[in-house]
């Protein structure tokens, strides 16, 4: 999971320096990994993290999902390149659900409807 070079650093708390924010999540999300629940419920867990490192628990998460496993997961306006990971796609807006299907299809929808809307 890519914490090899935090090993030995020890984790502390907000006033004893450790291991970084990012690396706080990923030994979270290994940690829950490694249980092998049947369900994962993830809340933002690209928050704090770059962009390559983002990719990279996605791209973990979805191998999870593909190998049997439930993932669900709290994104807030992910990159292209993120979205295009994700199977499945429960989209709220003012708390309300506005679309619950195949993710690549609600970007298909998008457009048609901005098309629709401009003519």
């Amino acid at each position: 999971m890519g914490l090899e070079n935090c090993a030995d650093n020890k984790i502390r708390n907000w006033h004893l320096r450790g291991i970084s924010v990012g690396e706080k999540k990923w030994l979270s999300i290994s940690l829950e990994i490694l249980t092998q629940p049947h369900i994962m419920l993830l809340d933002e867990p690209t928050t704090g993290l770059d962009n390559a490192s983002a990719f990279f628990v996605v791209w973990a998460l979805r191998n999870i999902a593909h190998d049997g496993r439930i993932v669900v997961c709290s994104i807030h306006q992910p990159s292209g390149y993120l979205f295009d990971l994700f199977d499945d796609l429960f989209l709220l807006s003012g708390g309300e659900a506005v679309y619950f299907g195949e993710a690549k299809l609600a970007v298909k929808l998008k457009f048609s409807i901005f098309l629709n809307k401009a003519n």
